[in-house]
């Protein structure tokens, strides 16, 4: 049930068109936020299939790794009606030993996996810091704590560096009524792990890795979020929620 009181509130997904991020997207809005689908490809065929459950979702063509892109995206978004949630959800990730991964390689993961958070948290900021109000949250991963099973370091690094964001942005934040916090996802079973991972991998995961036995899905991380983005966290800011199935027990 909509939980917002009639009040118009717009949350913007950034990688919000399939998978995990689709999975948010399509939480808050059952919710009754007005969301936004920012993405670089397939955002207006997300938004339709949402639209067409009866969710006011709208798309949003947007490459996070363009800075003033982002910027444009918030304003555009704030301004329709007032941004309440911003998730940077938007990632990626690939296997390559240490040794073999370009200067370049490295450049572009960290510019999805951490750049665009750091400029997603600051674009948000600047709109939500004047009314003293608002809820950020990060996609991180169980690699921010632990290295990954397989040869990930450039990923890993990155995550890790989205929880340390996560946790200062939290504090300076803070003083602003702004909330900054981070979900942490073991292995979802989407499209990119299986990709990544392979079907064999992904699926040997659960039972060498996971304690409850099974892959996570996309709406036990949307669940997450919907908590940490909810009048109930009202207290809650610069934590990592971890949604790993027991993984790191």
């Amino acid at each position: 049930m909509p939980r917002n009181n009639g009040t118009p509130r717009a949350s913007l997904v950034t990688g919000g068109a399939r998978g995990i991020g689709r999975g948010i997207a399509e939480r808050l809005a059952r919710r009754g936020d007005t969301v936004f689908i920012a993405d670089i490809r397939r955002a207006d065929e997300t938004a339709g299939e949402l639209r067409d459950e009866g969710l006011d979702v709208h798309p949003l063509r947007l490459d996070v790794c363009d800075v003033a892109a982002i910027g444009e995206a918030v304003a555009r978004v704030d301004e329709q009606a007032p941004l309440a949630t911003m998730v940077n959800n938007a990632g990626t990730g690939w296997i390559r030993p240490l040794v073999e991964v370009t200067p370049e390689e490295f450049d572009g993961l960290m510019a999805l996996n951490l750049r665009a958070v750091f400029f997603g948290i600051q674009a948000a900021a600047r709109v939500m810091i004047p009314r003293r109000t608002g809820s950020i949250v990060n996609l991180a991963s169980t690699s921010a704590f632990s290295a990954s099973t397989m040869p990930m370091v450039p990923y890993d690094t990155s995550k890790g560096a989205v929880r340390t964001l996560t946790i200062a942005a939290a504090r300076e934040l803070a003083e602003h009524n702004v909330r900054v916090n981070a979900v942490a996802p073991g292995t979802v079973d989407t499209d990119l792990v299986r990709a990544v991972l392979g079907e064999e991998a992904s699926q040997a995961q659960t039972t060498t890795h996971i304690p409850l036995g099974r892959l996570g899905q996309p709406a036990d991380v949307a669940a997450a979020v919907d908590y940490l983005t909810s009048p109930d966290a009202s207290y809650v800011t610069g934590h990592v929620l971890v949604v790993d199935g027991g993984w790191l027990t």
